[in-house]
């Protein structure tokens, strides 16, 4: 869809071929940006709607993230910490959003061989949110295959406020995550790297009990194995790989909308002015090396020290690095990490 915009923006019209039936993710679910992540932008969103030249919404301004370690709570605060923001099916979608502002015509429920569409069109962007082509095409290597389990709920909610929770018994090297999409629903999910189909099933069972949550009917979803990972080249002859399909999701929290957004950005710009695609993106390789290290760094901690780190994030100094967060970026956080491994 960023693609698709920017590409009218310059007077290309593309063809869109959409697998489902509708824009969107396959389930529902509440992700996030956080300023914190994307340094040197100061705001991601306002940079986002700038280069689009559009308007999109988040769920909410988020002014409070509560962290939890098995015996410890930080709680950080500010006027805008980042965004919520809705995935899937859901009209205040980014996707359907996004899709409202394109005039291009959407094949839904069509899956067309992208070696076919190849032959036919001048360019190929392959925005399929998953690493199945650029693995067939020999590019990708695989770095984390997370397991997600998650599912709405009903209740009384603070829109602006999100909760992570770091606890072993819930999500194995990973995290139990919350976020509401309004005042009256919120969505829970367990991300993990466990053994097994069977060992997301048995800590997502101990996350609902764990919070006495009951899913909402038909809302439950599970992901197994999403492979999160890199690419050689973002460009094979006249084929462009953006999103995941381009390694463009970050291996430390799995944050991706903020550089997939760009990648579809910038394979408009490539495809407009003849520019390489592979030099518009290189940008997001460093990222990514310090995001894998902070996520093999996090891979050896066990529930004393995630204790330890939430213990010393409730202070006064974590509170105010945080907030004038233009003075940490990754790869400061990635180099500090290396030197305790």
């Amino acid at each position: 869809m960023a693609c698709a915009r920017h590409l009218e923006q310059n007077g290309i019209y593309p063809d869109i071929f959409e697998k489902r039936h509708r824009v969107g993710e396959r389930f529902p679910n509440m992700e996030a940006i956080m300023h914190l992540m994307h340094r040197p932008i100061k705001d991601s969103l306002v940079y986002l709607n700038n280069l689009l030249d559009v308007d999109l919404k988040p769920a909410a301004v988020v002014h409070t993230v509560e962290m939890h370690s098995p015996n410890h709570k930080a709680v950080i605060t500010g006027k805008n910490l980042g965004y919520s923001t809705i995935r899937g099916h859901d009209d205040r979608s980014w996707e359907c959003q996004l899709a409202n502002t394109v005039k291009a015509h959407i094949n839904f429920n069509c899956a067309p061989n992208y070696s076919e569409l190849e032959k036919e069109y001048d360019w190929v962007v392959v925005a399929t949110g998953d690493s199945s082509i650029s693995r067939d095409l020999g590019v990708w290597t695989t770095d984390l295959e997370p397991f997600l389990r998650g599912c709405i709920i009903k209740g009384d909610f603070d829109p602006g406020k999100i909760r992570l929770w770091f606890n072993q018994s819930l999500s194995k090297q990973g995290y139990v995550y919350f976020a509401p999409y309004d005042s009256n629903e919120a969505s829970i999910c367990t991300a993990a790297a466990p053994s097994s189909p069977d060992d997301i099933d048995d800590l997502w069972a101990k996350t609902i009990d764990h919070f006495g949550i009951t899913p909402e009917p038909g809302s439950e979803f599970k992901v197994e194995e999403y492979k999160i990972g890199r690419v050689s080249t973002r460009q094979i002859r006249n084929i462009l790989l953006t999103g995941n399909a381009g390694g463009f999701i970050e291996p430390m929290m799995g944050f991706g909308q903020v550089p997939a957004l760009l990648s579809g950005f910038y394979a408009a710009q490539a495809i407009v002015t003849g520019a390489d695609y592979n030099q518009l993106t290189n940008w997001f390789n460093k990222r990514y090396e310090s995001s894998l290290i902070l996520r093999k760094y996090m891979h050896g901690l066990d529930d004393k020290a995630f204790d330890r780190i939430v213990l010393a994030l409730n202070n006064r100094l974590s509170q105010s690095i945080i907030n004038n967060s233009h003075i940490i970026q990754l790869a400061i956080l990635a180099r500090m990490a290396a030197l305790r491994t």
